[in-house]
């Protein structure tokens, strides 16, 4: 008996070895190491060749990871294809090069054909329609900050990665340093998620246009221009991140439906100046989340189904700025659980301009402290149309226009310094709802002003 145990013993274990064999043989076939086709991570040697070669190869037997080991891998575009992953070992850089004739671009298809020129959608790494597809690793990738005296004002280069027309897209892990300009930047993308990233220098960090059933978490931002951006967005989450910016945390220009933003810590001063303020060098932070569907060229379409919830804010020029331009409609929008302090223009506003209005907007449980300033005596108590950026305000704390249902629950503002304006504006405005507001008075000054609104509870 003891001998027949000990025979299907051996045979289990023969059998557990094998496999094992078998899984390893299996991944080292589906991994292609850069170095393999001549790639050399001195710095120096252009690797666009080899790189692309790899990638070829991988594809070609089915899919797999095309690994780089620890070096700096000097090189233009990566061109990926389907089913193929990269991975980025420790101590692995992949730097975009200096010689802008390595460098492709991304042409969108007749649909989705927009005002985009060729050398504005360049990419170190690109994917054009494609799917199944991870960039991962505890490396990074490096735009160098190509300079391109011919690029978007005269120094635009590279995206350092672009994806067109593509869907389940990973991208977790890896750092980003100083993109010639954006760090991603995506048309049409479905089913992505962006983890644990780390962004530092460039412009834009994360930036769609055209998306759905996306995810950015646990991501940390340090950015010269706007953290996350676009638009035309089904279906985004925006989670657990660090957001640091010399422009806006988080800028909507295209309408989004479905948008949750939660769980984030805004704050200013940027780390790195805004490179298109060229020798001012700005860092100053505009708004936090600043959504403005039409901001920067009609973009008709609803706002509609945007939660912003646990959200800290520390040292911005305007927390939350929502704006409505032509063609735009915005519906069931909710604040909720937000503390901003050190706020240096205006705190909130909610805004329609060219005739959309907004449906069920509501501020629950929202702390603001605004620090006062005397020059705001040249402030004008109607505006004019808003600029695409934070800008200062009529009132210091909330300015609501064009707005059918408000409501106000747990809204507490309160200022230090010197102020001179009124705390709130609302202007055309069906109902206000108010429970549980506190709101700390200037001297001499009423704290509301009401235009056209026909009730308040």
């Amino acid at each position: 008996m003891k001998s027949l145990l000990w025979v299907k013993i051996l045979k289990v274990f023969f059998s557990l070895l094998l496999l094992n064999l078998i899984l390893v043989s299996w991944r080292e076939s589906t991994e292609y190491n850069v170095l393999d086709y001549g790639a050399k991570g001195d710095g120096i040697t252009l690797n666009t060749i080899a790189i692309n070669q790899a990638i070829t190869d991988c594809s070609k037997h089915g899919g797999g990871t095309v690994v780089f080991p620890e070096g700096v891998y000097l090189t233009g575009t990566i061109s990926l294809e389907s089913n193929v992953n990269l991975y980025l070992e420790y101590g692995s850089v992949i730097r975009g090069t200096s010689d802008l004739s390595q460098y492709i671009s991304y042409i969108p298809s007749e649909e989705s054909r927009g005002p985009e020129h060729f050398k504005w959608n360049r990419a170190l790494i690109l994917g054009d329609q494609v799917e199944n597809i991870t960039i991962s690793g505890p490396g990074a990738i490096d735009g160098d900050h190509v300079f391109d005296p011919e690029g978007e004002e005269g120094m635009r280069g590279p995206h350092a990665m672009l994806f067109g027309e593509s869907r389940d897209i990973q991208v977790k892990d890896i750092t980003w340093n100083n993109a010639a300009n954006y760090a991603f930047m995506a048309y049409h993308l479905e089913n992505a998620t962006f983890s644990n990233l780390t962004f530092n220098a460039g412009w834009d960090g994360i930036h769609i246009r055209r998306g759905r059933d996306l995810k950015i978490e646990h991501c940390t931002f340090h950015t010269g221009d706007d953290a996350i951006a676009g638009g035309y967005w089904e279906n985004m989450e925006i989670t657990d991140n660090q957001i640091n910016s010399s422009c806006n945390g988080i800028r909507l220009i295209m309408p989004a439906t479905n948008l949750k933003i939660s769980n984030c810590l805004f704050f200013g001063d940027g780390k790195f100046e805004h490179r298109s303020s060229r020798e001012k060098m700005r860092k100053n932070m505009l708004s936090a989340i600043i959504l403005q569907p039409g901001g920067w060229g009609k973009a008709e379409g609803m706002l509609e189904n945007v939660s912003i919830r646990e959200i800290t804010i520390d040292n911005v020029d305007n927390p939350i700025m929502i704006i409505l331009n032509e063609g735009n409609q915005g519906k069931g929008i909710t604040i909720e659980n937000v503390t901003a302090t050190r706020i240096n223009k205006s705190a909130c506003s909610v805004e329609s301009w060219k005739g959309g209005e907004f449906e069920d907007v509501t501020f629950k449980n929202v702390h603001i402290e605004y620090q006062g300033h005397a020059e705001t005596e040249l402030a004008q108590l109607v505006p004019g149309q808003p600029h695409v950026d934070a800008r200062q305000l009529p009132c210091w704390a909330l300015f609501a226009r064009n707005i059918n249902h408000l409501v106000l629950d747990g809204f507490v503002v309160d200022y230090t310094g010197t102020e001179i304006r009124p705390a709130c504006l609302f202007e055309n405005i069906q109902r206000i709802d108010l429970k549980k507001v506190q709101i700390e008075e200037v001297e001499n000054i009423e704290s509301a002003v009401f235009i056209n609104v026909d009730m308040i509870n």
